[in-house]
């Protein structure tokens, strides 16, 4: 009989203890869905449709692109999907090339999951440039820049005191291999620089990435 009241105890107890860790998480189950981070998602006044998912943008061309007459491109600029190169026009005795990488600009959205990316370059030094291109395809987690931005983003393009976007410093993750480098702000006053920082709220993020607004002419969707 003692040990039949003492396995019943323990089967009790067993059943319990399942029981409260059920109830645990199914109480976690709720605390996230109710406090958790969220999935961004947006009416588009164009199509009319709910997009879900954080938005992700990038700019096809470095401004320094749109600064060589159309003309003279083919011979003066080589440009793919992670370099760009820029020669310096034949009579700027002068001149040095420019040499700008793709990376990737993340804006924290608040209360939501993943952030606002956007895709963009930043200029190198020649000497950055060359030991990235040389690296490329090794593991560059270790390394890193320093760059200019070199983009004119909507919405961000000019700050209030008229500085110009591609004004903005930053230091350059060079990351891991098969991962395009992420970029960090320096801490100033433009805009940008301050939502990255601090976030930016879901309606300022659903503000910035309508395609109805006209601050996106020009933009390509994309990583």
């Amino acid at each position: 009989m003692r040990f039949g009241l003492s396995a019943t105890r323990i089967s009790n107890q067993h059943a319990d203890e399942v029981c409260f860790a059920d109830v645990i998480g199914k109480g976690r189950q709720l605390i996230g869905r109710l406090f958790g981070k969220k999935q961004f998602q947006y009416k588009c006044f164009e199509c009319g449709k709910v997009h879900e998912g954080s938005p992700s943008f990038s700019l096809k061309y470095p401004t320094y692109y749109y600064d060589v007459p159309e003309a003279e491109r083919a011979g003066r600029v080589r440009i793919g999907d992670y370099f760009c190169q820029i020669k310096p026009a034949s009579d700027d005795t002068n001149g040095s090339s420019i040499q700008c990488i793709r990376a990737v600009l993340d804006i924290p959205i608040k209360g939501v999951n993943e952030p606002f990316t956007w895709g963009v370059w930043v200029t190198q030094s020649k000497e950055s440039f060359e030991k990235y291109t040389e690296t490329f395809g090794d593991d560059q987690s270790s390394l890193g820049s320093f760059g200019w931005l070199a983009v004119d983003m909507p919405f961000y393009n000019i700050s209030d005191s008229g500085a110009p976007i591609e004004h903005l410093e930053c230091d350059v993750d060079w990351g891991d291999k098969g991962r395009r480098p992420k970029i960090s702000l320096w801490r100033n006053a433009h805009q940008l620089a301050v939502d990255q920082r601090t976030g930016i709220s879901w309606r300022k993020a659903t503000k910035i990435v309508n395609p109805t607004n006209s601050e996106f002419s020009g933009m390509h969707r994309g990583g």
